[in-house]
């Protein structure tokens, strides 16, 4: 199974996603508990229902440039998750960026 595929058949999960995003650091965490709020959700809802946004939006293209952003990273994994979610949590900013 890719990378890409894996994130989203794990962190479609609200438990496996809670988990997930309070991995990558608790600044990131609380920017997106905060943004779940607004809507309502918990963290770990709010994360599994973008991880599965993401898989029925975007096409290719954009997978593959989370791909080869993932490439060579330390927990590619997490790396995906937070890529994932950035665009969820902060109007205007992009999926992909410079690691």
């Amino acid at each position: 199974m890719c990378l890409v595929a894996e994130i989203v058949h794990t962190c479609s999960n609200e438990k496996v996603a809670r988990a997930a995003v309070a991995s990558l650091g608790t600044e990131f965490a609380s920017k997106v508990d905060a943004t779940a709020r607004l809507s309502g959700m918990t963290m770990g809802a709010f994360a599994a229902r973008t991880v599965r946004q993401f898989d029925e939006s975007v096409g290719e293209k954009e997978r593959q440039a989370l791909r080869e952003a993932m490439r060579g990273v330390d927990q590619p994994i997490l790396f995906g998750l937070h890529q994932i979610l950035q665009p969820a949590i902060c109007p205007g900013c992009s999926m992909v960026t410079q690691h």
